[in-house]
């Protein structure tokens, strides 16, 4: 476990906010200098902490819909269970693959247009490991926020910044020079407007009106950092919440709750067996099941059930289809 100073919380908090700011500009944000900032984020990126630097994007605007399918496994010996998460991971319809424990042992996420897509998807991972299902429950992504890492700062919390990953489905489509430039930022959100120019053949210039034009379209919601939770002796907890009703007060009053804890990082409305699902960086698993018991006291007559599964080690994970 990697112990972190508080300016290496302050930095990854300004990276959660905008992974694209300059050394210059965090460091007049955390009161530090340039070549101090940039020597810890170079730490931070050697030492694996900070995995990645990503862009955010609203997927449904553009047609995109994200789906899990939790499984519960059987029978499976460790050789085939390489086996599975090989064919898991080379597959480029599946964003997120994660070992678990709780009520699954294993979370897929994946990318479709539609339902079929999806059916397809689930139907070529039952046919290829379906022996080795116990059971399985699914579930579509209706509305998905993504908040940053609060907890890092002493922050109060009254209002929380958030990207929109999820939400109304749109049909804004992509030209063939947004598809290619989306290709190259992926999965680097700290590139630069000239390296992208360069492998497009194209002005810099050019690059930065396109990326500005995916921002007023709300596909590009801004940029982010993946970190190595085990690296800070945390670990990713998802707890799916199933209602009793669809009061739209109470709805209200619960999600105002969620959002008041720090350590939430994703808030997503589901369509499956629960209605909503939260995601929690958390180091005590106490801390957990006291606030799932806070939870229920606060909401007794309105939250049914919640189940608890805690990630063990997070595979992949992708915010933009590989394959579109």
């Amino acid at each position: 476990m990697e112990e972190l100073d508080k300016l290496d919380n302050r930095i990854l908090y300004e990276l959660g906010e905008d992974a694209r700011q300059s050394y210059k500009q965090i460091a007049k944000k955390i009161n530090s200098k340039k070549e101090v900032v940039a020597y810890h984020i170079q730490q931070l990126v050697k030492k694996r902490i900070i995995t990645k630097f990503v862009p955010v994007f609203a997927l449904s605007e553009i047609g995109i819909f994200s789906s899990k399918i939790y499984i519960r496994l059987k029978g499976l010996k460790k050789e085939e269970e390489e086996r599975l998460y090989s064919f898991l991971l080379i597959d480029e319809k599946i964003a997120w693959i994660a070992k678990s424990i709780g009520n699954w042992d294993l979370l897929i996420g994946m990318y479709s247009k539609n339902i079929i897509e999806f059916g397809k998807i689930k139907e070529h991972i039952l046919n290829e490991y379906g022996k080795y299902i116990r059971n399985y429950d699914i579930s579509h992504l209706e509305d998905g926020i993504v908040f940053n890492r609060d907890y890092l700062i002493d922050k109060k919390i009254n209002y929380r910044n958030n990207f929109i990953f999820g939400g109304q489905a749109g049909d804004k489509k992509l030209s063939d020079i947004e598809i290619k430039t989306i290709s190259l930022i992926k999965n680097n959100a700290r590139f630069t407007a000239l390296e992208i120019a360069d492998n497009l053949k194209i002005d810099a210039r050019t690059v930065l009106k396109i990326l500005d034009v995916l921002k007023k379209k709300k596909i590009l919601q801004g940029y982010t950092v993946f970190i190595d939770l085990k690296k800070l002796g945390l670990q990713l907890h998802k707890l799916c919440i199933y209602l009793e009703n669809y009061n739209p007060n109470e709805i209200n009053r619960l999600l105002e709750t969620l959002k008041q804890n720090k350590r939430m990082v994703h808030l997503i409305k589901s369509q499956g067996p629960w209605e909503l699902e939260i995601e929690i960086e958390e180091s005590n698993l106490e801390n957990i099941y006291n606030y799932l018991k806070r939870l229920r006291n606060l909401f007794p007559d309105f939250i049914k059930r919640i189940d608890l599964v805690s990630i063990t080690d997070e595979m992949k994970l992708d915010f933009f289809p590989e394959n579109y």
